[in-house]
């Protein structure tokens, strides 16, 4: 049980600093971030619910792809969770 919620811990953590980068790049004028995270998913959300994850997991996946598609490295995506 320990194991349990010490993982639940640290996948609420982790989708806490993504949700901060995502935030960050928004709020850069990051176009891209802007146009691919749209559903407003929240770090709870992500962490606890399969629907959450999938949107999430989709949103990333969409926003490497526009960013591969303008021509930026894999850097970028990277800064959203600089842990």
């Amino acid at each position: 049980m320990f194991r349990r919620l010490r993982d639940t811990l640290i996948e609420i953590q982790g989708h806490h600093q993504l949700t901060k980068g995502i935030n960050r790049a928004i709020a850069s004028g990051d176009q891209e971030a802007r146009t691919a995270f749209t559903s407003g998913t929240g770090t709870l959300a992500a962490a606890l619910t399969r629907r959450g994850r999938d949107t999430r997991g989709a949103e990333v996946y969409d926003y490497g792809a526009r960013v591969a598609a303008v021509g930026d490295g894999p850097e970028r995506v990277h800064r959203l969770n600089p842990t």
